[in-house]
């Protein structure tokens, strides 16, 4: 494999920083950890090779996803618990659309293919076109969910009579 260029050697640590700085470190470290520890799991459960289920994490679309995408405060719930759950649950949501990606599990596809064919009317197995970017498609499902639920209990908060 060998070593990762020179311009690139300094960049976890640099993110790091970044993440903590504006105080987002939480949600990129709890996702790591639960993807570290899914990813055991699924290699225990699947029989791959543990090194082959982390791999994916150590490439350029998980570090824009764990430093960008998954803490974008437009995007994010308010609280910093609200925001640790989120990322635990997108951990746990792809973990499942890699382990139905790995066994093809009858229910998801079976749902998935059913509201596609509704869509488009077509008769093509499609389900296979959503696994190349799965932390994505799980902060796509989690997210717009997790952002609703907030904004629902800020406005149903009971405030003050003046």
């Amino acid at each position: 494999m060998g070593e990762p260029p020179r311009h690139q050697r300094g960049d976890l640590g640099f993110w790091l920083l970044i993440a903590a700085r504006v105080r987002v470190l939480h949600v990129t470290l709890t996702y790591v950890v639960c993807y570290l520890l899914l990813a055991a799991a699924r290699s225990a459960m699947v029989g791959t090779p543990l090194a082959a289920e982390l791999a994916p994490i150590t490439g350029p679309m998980y570090q824009l996803f764990i430093f960008f995408m998954i803490t974008d405060p437009k995007t994010t719930v308010g609280s910093r618990r609200g925001r640790i759950v989120v990322a635990a649950l997108v951990a746990v949501v792809e973990a499942a659309i890699r382990l139905a990606a790995d066994h093809h599990v009858a229910a998801l596809v079976a749902l998935v293919e059913a509201a596609i064919r509704l869509a488009a009317d077509n008769q093509v197995t499609v389900l296979s076109a959503l696994y190349p970017a799965p932390p994505i498609l799980a902060l796509a499902i989690v997210g717009p969910v997790a952002k609703v639920v907030d904004l629902c209990a800020f406005f149903h908060k009971r405030r003050p009579s003046p």
